[in-house]
């Protein structure tokens, strides 16, 4: 099983966040509460992987099969 690491930090008005670099292309998105980046993350990796394929890019098996966990690394400053 592949793990994705969930970059958090504060960014001064909401939480930013980021996906690892074994997901293709750069995926980063905000939510206003740690709570919401938990909920956020999976449903911003299905739609960056859903227009990977509409895009015709190439996704790794384990990605289009979901064969991973997402690991949250939150900075301690947030």
């Amino acid at each position: 099983m592949n793990v994705i690491r969930v970059t958090v930090g504060w960014s001064g008005k909401n939480y930013s966040a980021s996906l690892s670099d074994n997901v293709p292309g750069a995926v980063v998105f905000t939510a206003d509460t740690y709570d919401e980046v938990l909920k956020k993350a999976p449903e911003t990796l299905d739609l960056h992987v859903g227009g990977m394929i509409v895009d015709g890019d190439k996704v790794p098996h384990w990605l289009r099969t979901g064969d991973y966990k997402f690991e949250f690394d939150k900075d301690p400053r947030s």
